[in-house]
């Protein structure tokens, strides 16, 4: 069955959808009132060949459908005024709503960030506290002491490369060569070494977990991090005990600023998957937007 098209129609969608409903409920009433007008008029024109107990019975049936019409009208407005005002109640609940997902948004960032801000100050604690007495009773403290560790495994690597390959090493010699000179020098330096690397681990792995953005503070991490302390994090992760280590290496290209040049051996590089070289996409994404905001872009 077709609806009816006409625009007494139309008016009536209006004031049910509530577009526009004042306007349509004006344009009922007017509807109505004419209505009631015309009939009124054709039966006062009657009234002249009315008796009076006639006009009495007139008057009451004409008066009853009036104030039954004032009484509808009376009731439409009251509905119309509380659909508005339900209306205007979700959309307010609604900008609420946004409000507080916002608002709790912010205040998980804060949490956040006061967190990993907290958790980079004791990493640098932890690399302050680091500190080597050489033979000869010099002492290097802090981040000198990559510097000292990283000549050490180098020392340690040319001693492996001057031995023989073992039988049936094949392509992988040179491989085995810098794993057991790795290991070799983590027996030495696992006290110095063992803490800095199990807590830079655990500040990544929470980055990764928090679900806030990770690209600006995964950036702030490398920023810590020096030429030395990511070549040891490289070949740490050629180890059995770097293997966790290695997947959020790759995963968030932390690597991204070693000077490969100063690898043991340019051809390492291939020992480990490119994206741990290579900057995220949505890095670079980011640090167009920071840029062009006229934010400080990575350093």
């Amino acid at each position: 069955m077709n609806e009816p098209k006409g625009p007494l129609h139309r008016q009536f969608l209006k004031l049910i959808d509530g577009e526009e409903p004042r306007e349509a409920l004006y344009v009922l009433f007017r509807v109505a009132a004419g209505l009631t007008a015309i009939v009124l008029v054709a039966d006062f024109v009657m009234i002249m060949r009315m008796t009076p107990g006639e006009f009495g019975d007139f008057f009451g049936g004409v008066l009853n459908p009036l104030l039954t019409f004032l009484t509808f009208m009376g009731l439409l407005i009251t509905i119309i005024l509380q659909h508005t005002e339900l209306r205007e109640s979700r959309e307010e609940f609604a900008r609420s709503a946004d409000a507080l997902e916002f608002q709790n948004k912010a205040i998980e960032r804060q949490n956040f960030e006061a967190t990993f801000f907290q958790m980079l100050t004791l990493h640098n604690t932890i690399v302050s506290s680091i500190d080597l007495q050489s033979k000869d009773g010099m002492v290097t403290t802090g981040r000198d002491c990559f510097r000292v560790f990283y000549t050490r495994l180098t020392k340690l690597y040319r001693e492996k490369q001057e031995k023989p390959p073992r039988a049936g090493a094949g392509g992988d010699a040179d491989r085995t060569k810098v794993v057991a000179a790795y290991n070799d020098f983590w027996r030495d330096h696992q006290l110095e070494l063992g803490h800095y690397f199990r807590y830079l681990y655990n500040v990544i792995r929470f980055v990764k977990e928090s679900g806030v953005g990770s690209a600006r503070y995964l950036r702030l991490i490398r920023a810590q991090l020096s030429d030395q302390e990511l070549l040891l994090l490289f070949y740490n992760c050629l180890t059995p005990q770097g293997e966790k280590f290695r997947e959020l290496v790759e995963e968030f290209s932390l690597l991204d600023n070693l000077p490969r040049i100063r690898l043991l051996e340019k051809e390492h590089a291939s020992f480990i998957d490119p994206s741990a070289f290579e900057r995220p996409a949505e890095e670079d994404l980011e640090v167009t937007t920071t840029t062009e905001t006229g934010d400080v872009a990575d350093a």
